[in-house]
């Protein structure tokens, strides 16, 4: 985004959150559960996150024009190229496991888990061999890309017939009842279409603080922005809490903190090295989310081989470091190149 609207405080909490998940993960893929217990609720202040900044990127330009066909073209340039990275990454492990390590992996299964995972496409029959019943085998949390691409698509769709924050709140309304009633759930064949009234919900809830902000509906400057901090501080604690928050704990901080977050952050204004640094957090958040996966997966294969044991501490501090390291190179060599050959045509001639 442009300079005036790119909000850095955010950034920052994006990049904070997307090392949030990865610690989740971490403690979840090595049966440490106790570590970032909460963590995965990150998820709902990036949707939160992505109807808000949409909104203020695209917005305008939608009303002006912007075709639905030229918005998702530039959401696919963004979001593909490290989703492409991060199957390739996770179908070579297998075929490794395969090739020297004989693994009972089926090649046909695989073959169409890698097809569908490029496409960002769920695969409703993946074997567990490969990470059945996950619908995105090959890169578990890929879940939530494809409700992110298919939240925009219906955004960008509805937003000239289906405006204004009276209907934007309506939205999310309905769908956090239906997340209160009936769960949290998308990354498996059982719960995939829980997925979408939170995804929907929490995006639209993005939505409406933007729509209410155009109306002048919100404080501004330090009254707003005095919120930042304390609701930083109590999703830290949450989300680092060593055991599950009870089900209405969670329900209360999904449906009001992030909406809240995304308000209060847009006011604050950072400059100097703790805007860069920002900055950077907010460009490591994506990558680090698409890939974090296939990175460990391999350096978790490794070491396990070498050591011949599992050891948590171990491959926690091999991992982390390799995520945050692995995830920038890859964004700087290959995704930003990539998308900026996707973004000239004329390059390509």
């Amino acid at each position: 985004m442009h300079q005036k609207t790119h909000y850095a405080a955010l950034d920052a909490l994006r990049g904070l959150a997307a090392v949030s998940i990865l610690l989740f993960h971490l403690g979840q893929w090595q049966g440490q559960g106790w570590l970032a217990a909460n963590s995965w609720l990150a998820v709902d202040f990036f949707f939160c996150l992505s109807g808000y900044v949409l909104s203020v990127a695209y917005g305008k330009k939608i009303d002006a024009g912007l075709s639905p066909l030229r918005f998702m073209t530039i959401r696919l340039t963004r979001l593909m190229p490290a989703i492409a990275i991060g199957t390739i990454i996770s179908a070579a492990y297998l075929v490794v496991r395969i090739a020297f390590l004989h693994d009972p992996i089926s090649v046909a299964d695989l073959a169409i888990a890698f097809g569908l995972g490029m496409l960002c496409l769920p695969y409703f029959a993946a074997s567990q061999p490969i990470g059945g019943p996950q619908v995105f085998p090959l890169n578990g949390p890929q879940y939530t890309l494809f409700l992110e691409l298919v939240v925009n698509l219906v955004w960008v769709v509805l937003a000239r017939r289906v405006a204004g924050l009276s209907v934007s709140s309506t939205i999310a309304i309905v769908c956090y009842v239906l997340v209160a009633i009936f769960g949290i759930g998308g990354d498996d064949v059982g719960t995939f279409w829980k997925g979408f009234p939170r995804v929907i919900g929490a995006y639209y809830a993005g939505v409406a603080v933007y729509q209410a902000q155009m109306r002048s509906l919100l404080p501004t400057g330090p009254r707003l922005a005095a919120l930042f901090i304390p609701l930083l501080v109590l999703s830290a604690a949450l989300f680092y809490f060593p055991v599950r928050a009870a089900t209405p704990v969670i329900d209360l901080w999904a449906f009001v903190v992030p909406p809240l977050l995304v308000a209060s952050g847009s006011q604050i204004e950072l400059k100097g090295a703790t805007r860069q640094v920002a900055l950077v957090l907010g460009e490591l958040s994506y990558p680090l989310y698409a890939l974090h996966y296939p990175i460990f997966v391999w350096i978790n294969a490794i070491y396990q081989q070498l050591l011949q044991r599992k050891d948590f501490v171990l491959g926690t501090v091999l991992v982390l470091p390799s995520a945050l390291v692995g995830s920038w190179l890859i964004l700087k060599l290959i995704d930003e190149p990539v998308r900026a050959w996707i973004a000239r045509p004329d390059s390509r001639a």
